[in-house]
């Protein structure tokens, strides 16, 4: 059970940026949605808000006064030792710790091998996201905190019942034996899990759209030929074309950045509804991909 939500403020409540004067910081942008977390849903719950971030700042502490957070440490670079002032030596397992940069990562770390819960928000750096187990859709200063703290407190049993549906399809289908005579069928395994068999020639990067969906978690398996693709957070994209609810999917325009990966024959791949991706692009030339995709269903 989660006792204490600890939360970094700058990039993790706030936008991250630092709005100076003449005299000083002037300003700090937080959310509304995240302030009614405090009272609406951690109070509730018997959860202790916790802030403990590296800067001092009066507009913060006139903020957690208006929230009613009375454990507010500022001007701490080593977060851990205060946390530990906090809860305790063995207190750890039973925090919850929202934060966004480097710094945070020494409290997120022991938390999590204590047997706590780490999160952050979408536009964390990348080491931070790589360690939480929750990472938000939404943005600092955007309603990320509203939205771990009401993840933080429901009923999470569809999380495992999902990671079950996946474990069992993903085994299922590396099992299959499929042609091209199986091309374009479409197999109803039960009700939250089908899956189709795909043949294409594989094309120029240009000629690749990126793309996610919302209702169905994705398995591609390979069967055989090879392919690149691109895989990017939603959260970091601009959409191109709206979500078409009868096919599942919507389309985005293509970032600067994303990470790629090579999927060759034998190789699995799983893309959750957060995740983007732009497959079936040459690796070197024109390649021909036989393909098993799996959809499983996250309702």
């Amino acid at each position: 059970m989660i006792k204490y939500l600890i939360m970094d403020v700058d990039g993790t409540l706030t936008d991250g940026k630092i709005y100076m004067g003449p005299n000083g910081e002037t300003m700090k942008s937080f959310s509304v949605k995240d302030g009614m977390v405090i009272n609406c849903i951690l109070k509730p719950m018997n959860i202790v808000p916790v802030i403990i971030t590296a800067r001092n700042s009066s507009i913060v502490q006139n903020r957690c006064d208006e929230l009613g957070i009375k454990e507010v440490y500022q001007g701490k670079l080593n977060k851990l030792i205060t946390l530990k002032e906090i809860v305790g030596e063995d207190g750890l397992g039973v925090c919850a710790y929202f934060g966004d940069d480097i710094l945070d990562l020494k409290c997120m770390h022991p938390i999590k091998e204590a047997g706590g819960i780490v999160a952050c928000p979408a536009d964390a750096v990348k080491e931070v996201k790589a360690v939480a187990d929750y990472v938000c859709i939404n943005k600092a200063g955007e309603g990320a905190l509203r939205e771990f703290a009401e993840w933080l407190v429901s009923d999470r049993s569809n999380d495992n019942e999902i990671k079950d549906r996946i474990e069992s399809a993903v085994k299922y289908l590396k099992k299959l034996k499929v042609s091209e005579a199986d091309v374009g069928k479409r197999v109803d395994v039960n009700d939250n899990f089908y899956y189709s068999v795909q043949s294409y020639d594989t094309r120029p990067t240009e000629e690749c759209k990126l793309e996610s969906h919302r209702k169905y978690i994705d398995i591609q398996v390979m069967i055989s030929g090879e392919e690149s693709m691109d895989i990017a957070d939603i959260s970091r994209l601009t959409l191109k074309e709206e979500y078409n609810e009868e096919k599942d999917v919507m389309f985005w325009n293509i970032p600067t950045r994303m990470s790629k990966t090579t999927l060759l024959s034998g190789d699995c791949i799983v893309l959750y509804p957060e995740t983007a991706h732009r497959g079936a692009q040459n690796i070197e030339e024109t390649k021909h991909v036989l393909k098993i995709v799996g959809k499983v269903n996250i309702d």
